[in-house]
């Protein structure tokens, strides 16, 4: 029977788990929360349209490994499971969460030689799910039993580890599973009470990854909308006697076409904490200091409502060297967003060389505690 042995928390702009300052001890990184976005985890494609290949990450003819074509639910269940094993290589680093999905992220990003990939999914009437289907979630909200069971393996085993998990609820490339926003205020309340029932105390919710005005096909999932659902999750745990830390994360916040002032300031008002998107942006310039995560920290901390209940911030969706070194001093936890390995489908999990290893060796550079020197 699961016993829950991590609880995660939240005092003032600074995270805790189990009751202590996350990274207790290390100055410039006490209270942040460094995580990767693995979001592909529990992934399942049940239509079969798609040629994937359950792939660990050195299948020869694109660089990679395979084990052969996906067949659900094995090949579900075997990267679910290979993911699972390569978690403590995370924790070992000084990752204390991760990012899941119920929906899955873009299993199609980085594959040219999949036409379907290409636009957005946004732009299509059905999103992505005239060619996969990913979804833990039913058109009535209701949770596929084989799909829970692969989201609480990965929760259960960074329970046991000592971390966190970044749950979302919803990904724009398969909202369209939902008919109707009745369909969508069910899935939240399925979750949090799925949540809840299975006793998890590592879990904070984002309800939408992503929002903005041209992702989501329902007005539901928008800026204008997805406050209710932030409060209703967060009311539902409370009716139920629970705790639970509930937010959402932004894409194109500082694009006037995307969110307008009101709504940056009702929804992130709303939330425990502020999720934000971004990273250097190499062929602008904007990188470092002059990067789009540092305007919309500004932002954000220029808000009165910010000003008068300050909480954390954090990306769980960046990429970039100078990003994170500008974030580090600002107290905003870095979450890395790696094309190579993290969404692109099928990653090998872990830890290994590849160009974003240096993100797991400096977190494991600032958060390891250093040795004390021998007397003479």
């Amino acid at each position: 029977m699961f016993r829950a042995q991590t609880r995660v928390a939240i005092s003032g702009t600074r995270f805790r788990i189990n009751d202590q300052l996350t990274y207790a001890g290390r100055e410039r990184v006490e209270g942040m929360l460094f995580n990767v976005r693995t979001v592909n985890a529990a992934f399942d494609d049940t239509l079969g349209r798609v040629d994937w290949w359950d792939d660990d990450g050195s299948r020869p003819e694109y660089g990679r490994a395979g084990y052969g074509r996906w067949h659900s639910p094995g090949s579900a269940q075997a990267n679910t499971a290979r993911y699972v094993a390569g978690l403590p290589q995370y924790r070992e680093r000084g990752i204390l969460a991760v990012n899941l999905c119920m929906q899955g992220g873009h299993p199609l990003n980085g594959k040219p030689w999949i036409a379907e990939g290409h636009g957005s999914a946004g732009a299509r009437t059905n999103g992505h799910r005239d060619f996969y289907h990913n979804s833990a979630f039913g058109p009535d909200g209701a949770i596929d039993p084989a799909y829970g069971e692969r989201i609480a393996s990965v929760i259960e085993t960074c329970d046991r580890l000592g971390m966190a998990v970044l749950l979302q609820l919803f990904y724009f490339g398969q909202d369209t599973v939902f008919g109707d926003a009745e369909g969508i205020r069910a899935a939240v309340d399925r979750a949090v009470d799925w949540i809840g029932e299975r006793g998890y105390h590592n879990v904070i919710v984002e309800i939408a990854n992503e929002v903005m005005e041209g992702h989501y096909h329902h007005p539901i999932l928008k800026p204008g909308q997805v406050v209710e659902l932030i409060h209703r999750a967060r009311r539902r745990a409370e009716t139920r006697g629970r705790r639970l830390l509930v937010t959402t994360s932004e894409a194109a916040m500082l694009n006037p076409r995307q969110w307008t002032d009101a709504q940056i300031d009702e929804v992130f008002s709303a939330c425990d904490l502020v999720v934000i998107h971004g990273g250097d942006n190499v062929e602008t310039g904007q990188v470092g200091d002059a990067s789009d995560l540092v305007q919309k920290i500004d932002r954000i901390r220029s808000s009165p409502w910010y000003r008068a209940a300050p909480r954390p911030i954090l990306t769980n969706e960046a990429r970039g060297r100078q990003a994170f070194e500008a974030l580090l001093p600002r107290g905003v936890s870095f979450g890395l967003h790696s094309m190579l390995f993290q969404t692109m489908y099928l990653p090998r999990w872990g830890v290994w060389d590849n160009e974003d290893r240096w993100f797991f060796d400096r977190v494991a550079q600032l958060t390891s505690i250093p040795r004390a020197r021998s007397q003479a």
